[in-house]
C-alpha cells in the first residue's frame, strides 16, 4: 500500500503552492458544511438533551424514557459521548458554536485523508480525486455524531500509513490508537471502522510484509479489547452488528442508492456516485493490468470493494466512500502514471491542475450550480423561525399527550421534555418493530386505528413536521384538517399543530383556530 517514488515524472509544485491549494480546497469543502441548522427534523436536539441529562443528573439513558408509548424499551445509547460534547458546546457557544464545530471536524477529516493520499501519489492526482469526490464527501451536512467517525477514520488511516512507512513505532501507534478507540466506541456506532481499517492493514501485511503482520495483529487485539470499555459493555460492542435488526421504520439514510435514485431523481448525487464508482473501477482494472506489483494493490482493492458495497446498500455510506477514495484512487492513478510516456505526463498533470482550480473557482463565485456550497441556508446557527412552533406550544400552555410524527421527535425532546413526553422520535432502534408496524403507521393510514389509539392514549394535541414525505403523513394531515374533532391552531414553514375540540382546549381554540381556507393546498407544499 506504500507509494512508489517517481520524482522525475511529476510536475514540480512548490511546497508553498501545495499549501495554498490545499487550504483553498479545505476552505471550499468547509463552506459546504456552513449550513444553518434546520433543527426541526434533525437528531441534534435529542443529542443535546442526552448531554444535559448526563451533566445534570449523571444519567446515560438505557431505556426509551423520552416516550410515553414505550418508555421501558431498552436502548444502547452508543453516541452518548457525542451528546456530552454537543451539550457543552451548545451551553457555552450556542448553536453557532455547534455549526463551527461541524465545519472544523468535517474539514479536518478531509485533511487527514488528503494527507494520506499525498503519500500515495502526485499532488495533482490527489487534487483531482478530491475535486471529483467533493459532492460525495459533503452529501451529509447535518450535525451528527458520525462526523466524529469521519475524523477518526481519517486519523486511523493516516496513522497506520505512518506506521507502515516507518514514520512512527509500534509503541507510539498503540499509545495513540488505544485512547482514540475508547473515545470512538463511546462517540458513535462506526467505531467498528477502526477495527476494519486495522484489518485491511493486516491483510496487506499478510500479503506483503509478514514481519509487520505480527504488529498489526497486536494493534487489532488491543483495539478489540478496549472496544468493550463503554457503559453498555459487550452490548455496546455488538450494537453495530445488531442495530439494523430492530429497525421497524424505514429511514432514508439506510436505503440503497437505486431506491433513493428512483424516489428522488432530481438529486444528482446518486448519479455522481455511480459515475465516480464506474470511473474508479475502470481505473483499478487498468492499474492492475499495468502494474507488476499486484499484491500491493490487493488490500486497497478490498477496501474499495467493501466501501462500494456499503455505499450502494446504504446511502449514508456515500461520504465514507468519497473520503477513502482519496488515497485509494490516488494510489491506482500513480500506478498508471508509471506507464505513461514521459512527454505526456506533464501535459496531463497541468491539465488536471487547471481543471481542479477552475472547478473550485467556479464553485466560489457562482450560484445555483452543483459545485457551489452557497445556497439559501448558508451560514451558521439556527435557521430563522425554526423554534416558533415550540415557543407557541409553551406560551399557550397547551397540554399533552402529544401525537407527533417521527421526524419532529428530537426537536420536541429538546424543547419540551420533561414537561411533555413524545409519542415517537427519530430513533428506530428505540422502539419495537411492532410499534411502527401495528401502531404508528396504521394510525396515519386507517381512521379506525387512529380513533382506537386516540382513545387509548387520550391524545390532546397533534404536532407534525409539515414536510414529512412518507406516503401516509400528508393524507393524515388533510383528514385532520377536515375532521371536526380537531382544530388547527398553529402553522408555519416547519410545523403544524392541532388541538382536540374539548372543554380544556375551548379557550385556546377560540383564540388561535386557523380558518380551513388556509389549507386548500396539501400541507407541506
Amino acid at each position: 500500500m506504500a507509494r512508489r517514488k517517481d520524482s522525475t515524472s511529476c510536475i514540480e509544485i512548490s511546497r508553498k503552492w501545495r499549501t495554498v491549494l490545499t487550504l483553498l480546497l479545505l476552505i471550499f469543502i468547509g463552506c459546504f458544511f456552513a449550513q444553518k441548522i434546520i433543527f426541526v427534523n434533525a437528531d441534534l436536539g435529542r443529542h443535546i438533551k442526552n448531554g444535559e441529562l448526563l451533566f445534570e443528573e449523571g444519567k446515560i439513558i438505557s431505556t426509551n424514557f423520552y416516550s410515553y408509548t414505550e418508555p421501558d424499551f431498552p436502548v444502547v445509547t452508543h453516541h452518548w459521548g457525542s451528546g456530552a460534547l454537543f451539550y457543552l458546546i451548545w451551553k457555552w457557544f450556542g448553536f453557532k458554536g455547534l455549526s463551527i464545530l461541524s465545519i472544523l471536524v468535517n474539514t479536518l477529516a478531509v485533511f487527514f485523508f488528503f494527507q494520506t493520499a499525498q503519500k500515495k501519489g502526485s499532488f495533482t492526482y490527489v487534487l483531482l480525486v478530491a475535486v471529483l469526490c467533493i459532492p460525495l464527501i459533503v452529501n451529509r451536512t447535518e450535525i451528527r455524531p458520525e462526523m466524529f467517525s469521519y475524523l477518526l477514520m481519517g486519523v486511523f488511516y493516516w496513522l497506520f500509513h505512518q506506521f507502515q512507512t516507518d514514520k512512527i513505532r509500534l509503541n507510539k501507534l498503540l499509545l495513540i490508537l488505544i485512547p482514540l478507540q475508547i473515545i470512538w466506541v463511546n462517540t458513535h456506532l462506526f467505531f467498528v471502522f477502526g477495527l476494519f481499517i486495522c484489518g485491511i492493514f493486516c491483510l496487506d501485511g499478510w500479503l506483503n510484509d509478514k514481519d509487520r503482520l505480527k504488529h498489526y495483529s497486536i494493534v487489532f487485539a488491543g483495539l478489540v479489547i478496549v472496544s468493550f470499555i463503554n457503559p453498555f459493555g459487550w452490548k455496546g460492542f455488538v450494537e453495530p452488528f445488531l442495530i439494523l435488526r430492530e429497525y421497524g421504520y424505514m429511514i432514508a439514510e439506510n436505503q440503497p442508492v437505486f431506491f433513493m435514485q428512483d424516489r428522488f431523481p432530481e438529486n444528482p448525487v446518486y448519479w455522481h456516485f455511480e459515475a465516480i464508482f464506474l470511473l474508479s473501477f475502470i481505473l483499478i482494472l487498468i492499474a492492475t493490468v499495468k502494474t507488476n506489483e499486484r499484491k500491493k494493490l490487493f488490500a486497497p482493492f478490498v477496501l474499495f470493494a467493501f466501501l462500494s458495497i456499503l455505499a450502494f446498500k446504504m446511502v449514508r455510506g456515500i461520504p465514507i466512500f468519497g473520503l477513502f477514495l482519496l488515497p485509494i484512487a490516488t494510489q491506482f492513478l500513480q500506478e498508471i502514471h508509471q506507464s505513461i510516456q514521459q512527454k505526456r505526463k506533464k501535459t496531463i498533470q497541468v491539465t488536471i491542475l487547471f481543471f481542479s482550480i477552475i472547478v473550485i473557482g467556479m464553485g466560489f463565485f457562482t450560484k445555483s450550480t452543483y459545485y457551489t456550497p452557497f445556497n439559501q441556508i448558508s451560514g451558521i446557527g439556527l435557521i430563522s423561525g425554526v423554534n416558533r412552533s415550540a415557543q407557541f406550544l409553551k406560551s399557550a400552555g397547551i397540554q399533552g399527550p402529544v401525537f407527533n410524527n417521527y421526524d419532529i421527535g428530537s426537536y420536541l425532546i429538546f424543547h419540551l421534555f420533561s414537561q411533555y413526553q413524545v409519542f415517537v422520535d427519530n430513533r428506530p432502534e428505540a422502539y419495537s418493530i411492532s410499534f411502527f408496524k401495528n401502531i404508528y403507521e396504521p394510525m396515519q393510514e386507517r381512521e379506525e386505528k387512529w380513533n382506537e389509539m386516540d382513545e387509548k392514549y387520550g391524545i390532546n394535541c397533534i404536532y407534525f413536521f409539515r414536510h414529512d414525505n412518507t406516503p401516509h403523513a400528508q393524507p393524515f394531515l388533510i383528514r385532520r384538517i377536515e375532521d371536526p374533532k380537531w382544530a388547527p391552531v398553529f402553522v408555519d414553514d416547519f410545523a403544524i399543530i392541532f388541538l382536540k375540540r374539548n372543554e380544556k382546549n375551548a379557550v385556546l381554540i377560540r383564540q388561535y383556530e386557523l380558518p380551513k381556507e388556509m389549507f386548500r393546498s396539501v400541507p407541506g407544499n
